[in-house]
């Protein structure tokens, strides 16, 4: 009896398996700029009540472990792309395992957007292939996009709680004024420099030139750390020896000062337009992304 019972639970979390890699190949997804009528906010993010009994997660079809660990990661998670909650319409162009959207808080300068896997990956260190091979490719039009514009982009990466899992994984694309990548290597340097003191506990090198190895074999996987890439050849990682001491806005941070923009508040929260603002965004930004998007060669 208990051979039975065990081989209908394997039975089960098969199916899902199914289901899952099904979602995630299926291709039919909308790339146009509209609103999702399930993201709840005016001015920012806040979340649905919750009624006695509800616990705010899509009702289950099944009592599978599996089933019920991927309703948990799309609730709390609002970049995963099967939850029903992500700002839909933000979204700028799908891929079949990234997309690219505008970020959900005020951006930096116009044109700030980000790079996200569709499943939660935490950092781009350890995703396969097929993610990273993306991931590139949107950074190639991007740069493509915004050279038309006599502008250079500068790329973004904070990897910290990897223990909770919590984060997922996220490139920002910056674009700066003409020479703006030259000028900003030498202000992260400084910047990462000036604070290794304060963030260090131990003398190991911490900033890490990223122009001949690479990401992936200038640090060991599964390690926090803060990369910044200037086009797709040359950047710096910085391995987070104390998360406590580092700041996730660090990078954002460094791009404001070297563009004399204000600083963020005290309390670092997130500043956000209205959905009218940003959906005014997305419309501009497709503009100027259409002739680029390389995601109309998947259709």
């Amino acid at each position: 009896m208990h051979g039975l019972k065990t081989r209908e639970k394997k039975k089960e979390e098969d199916a899902d398996m199914h289901v899952a890699r099904s979602i995630m190949q299926n291709r039919k997804f909308s790339i146009s700029g509209q609103a999702d009528d399930e993201y709840d906010y005016d001015d920012g993010p806040k979340k649905k009540k919750r009624g006695k009994g509800d616990n705010g997660a899509p009702k289950s079809t099944g009592n599978t472990r599996f089933e019920k660990g991927i309703l948990t990661q799309k609730e709390r998670c609002n970049f995963c792309f099967e939850n029903p909650k992500r700002p839909r319409h933000l979204v700028v162009a799908i891929a079949n395992f990234t997309y690219l959207m505008l970020p959900p808080w005020q951006p930096v300068v116009p044109g700030h957007c980000c790079i996200l896997p569709m499943q939660h990956e935490l950092a781009t260190r350890s995703v396969d292939d097929n993610v990273w091979d993306e991931i590139r490719n949107f950074k190639k039009c991007l740069l493509m996009m915004f050279a038309k514009q006599e502008k250079e982009v500068v790329f973004l990466e904070t990897v910290m709680g990897l223990a909770k899992q919590s984060r997922h994984c996220m490139i920002e694309c910056i674009p700066l004024p003409p020479d703006g990548g030259k000028q900003a290597a030498l202000y992260f340097k400084k910047a990462i420099d000036e604070a290794e003191d304060e963030w260090s506990q131990h003398n190991a090198k911490k900033l890490i030139d990223t122009s001949v190895k690479g990401l992936r074999h200038s640090i060991p996987e599964d390690f926090p750390y803060f990369h910044v890439e200037f086009g797709l050849k040359k950047g710096f990682v910085h391995v987070i020896d104390d998360e406590s001491q580092f700041k996730s806005n660090f990078g954002v941070n460094v791009i404001r000062g070297m563009l004399q923009l204000p600083a963020e508040d005290m309390h670092r929260r997130n500043k956000y337009d209205s959905i009218d603002t940003q959906k005014e965004a997305v419309a501009n930004f497709t503009r100027d992304w259409e002739p680029f998007d390389w995601t109309k060669q998947l259709d």
